[in-house]
C-alpha cells in the first residue's frame, strides 16, 4: 500500500508539473503571436511608406526632367534664332 501511494504521489507532482509547462507554454506561444502580429503590421506600414517614398521620388524626378528639358529646348531655340538672324544679316 505504501509503494501504490508513493507511485500515486510522484504521478501526481509530475502530472502537475505537466499541467504547469502547459500553461506556460501556451502563454508564451500566445505573446509570440502578438509579437509577430505586430511585426508584420510594422512591415506592411514600412512597405507602405516605401512604395509611397518611391512615388514621390519619381513624380519629382519627373518635374525635374521635364523642367530641365524645358530650359534646354528654350536654349537651343534662342541659339537657333541668333544663328539664324545672324546668318540673315551675313545675306544682306
Amino acid at each position: 500500500m505504501e509503494i501504490t501511494s508513493f507511485i500515486l504521489g510522484v504521478l501526481t507532482i509530475i502530472g502537475v508539473a505537466l499541467a504547469i509547462l502547459v500553461v506556460v507554454g501556451m502563454v508564451k506561444i500566445g505573446k509570440q503571436k502578438d509579437q509577430i502580429t505586430e511585426l508584420w503590421n510594422g512591415l506592411n506600414n514600412n512597405h507602405s511608406n516605401a512604395d509611397q517614398w518611391v512615388r514621390t521620388l519619381e513624380d519629382q524626378m519627373c518635374r525635374n526632367m521635364d523642367d530641365i528639358r524645358r530650359e534646354y529646348t528654350s536654349y537651343i531655340d534662342s541659339r537657333i534664332d541668333k544663328l539664324q538672324s545672324k546668318k540673315e544679316v551675313n545675306l544682306k
